[in-house]
């Protein structure tokens, strides 16, 4: 089996929400006007979901982050670069929001994500979901982002805590395998700095449920660079951002594709947009022991 992962698309939209007043929607703008609009050039979101809807794939993880600031303008347009795919692939197209989703709580209430991604939405309050993809295999996503004023974290609440050993504990009773997914890295590498103000809060909740249940591959994004990491016997895929630009070609604007086999991630590689031509490279990213 083929997985495509993607995240952290970031469509940008230079408006006004109607919370403008929202300290982060303050803080977001001016970073936006003066520093992120350039890091995450306007046409690549295109590029790269034209790319992503050429491949063959079996299935394809979408792990948050469409927009920047949880504009209706950006959702909507996020939409429109999503329904090739979703035409595609259908059930086998799964997403999550990013905070990037839940920029403020004006933006929670208004529903915008529900409305434009039904396909990516929770049932009533809840915050995991499962998709089965054939007779044993289950993608368990769930949603850690939330606004905050100044920051960029998420958080692994009590409730979610609880909710996640449920689901994983009915999984695993089902004989199901199970590829996890959410927004935030619990773990990084030795050579990445986690600032607190992008951490997962409470990772630890989320390290133990990992630990004790060993999901065949945890999926993510949230910080926009790619690597593989091995916790236990689960694999961690950042597949780093797909709308952002950079010299380092471990950030620069690209997605993972993964091959399953039974219980193990074979092999992995990333497919990344070259600045100069905007033609896609691939290679295969080095396996963790």
């Amino acid at each position: 089996m083929k997985i495509l992962h993607f995240g952290d698309i970031h469509v940008w939209r230079l408006r006004l929400a109607p919370d403008f007043w929202y300290l982060k929607r303050v803080l977001g703008t001016v970073n936006l006007t003066i520093r992120r609009r350039f890091k995450f050039p306007p046409h690549y979101p295109q590029i790269v979901t034209d790319e992503i809807a050429r491949q063959n794939a079996d299935l394809v993880i979408f792990s948050g982050d469409m927009s920047t600031a949880s504009l209706e303008l950006e959702f909507e347009e996020a939409a429109r670069l999503f329904t090739p795919l979703l035409e595609k692939w259908g059930d086998q197209f799964f997403c999550i929001p990013g905070n990037h989703d839940r920029y403020s709580p004006g933006s929670i209430r208004s529903g915008l994500y529900e409305q434009y991604f039904p396909y990516g939405a929770f049932e009533g309050e809840e915050l995991v979901r499962r998709r089965l993809i054939d007779d044993d295999l289950v993608v368990v996503g769930f949603d850690c982002s939330h606004p905050c004023r100044i920051r960029s974290n998420g958080t692994i609440t009590q409730r979610l805590e609880v909710e996640l050993r449920a689901a994983l504990e009915f999984e695993q009773s089902e004989g199901n395998r199970v590829l996890l997914a959410g927004h935030y890295p619990f773990a990084y590498p030795r050579d990445v700095h986690a600032s607190w103000e992008h951490k997962l809060l409470e990772s630890d909740r989320l390290a133990k449920l990992v630990e004790e249940f060993q999901p065949i591959a945890y999926f993510h994004g949230h910080k926009h660079q790619r690597w593989l990491l091995r916790e236990g016997k689960t694999l961690c895929v950042n597949c780093g951002a797909a709308g952002m630009t950079s010299s380092d070609s471990t950030k620069q604007a690209g997605f993972v594709t993964l091959e399953l086999s039974g219980n193990q991630i074979t092999c992995v590689s990333s497919h990344i947009l070259d600045r100069e031509s905007e033609r896609f490279e691939t290679g295969s990213m080095d396996m963790p022991s």
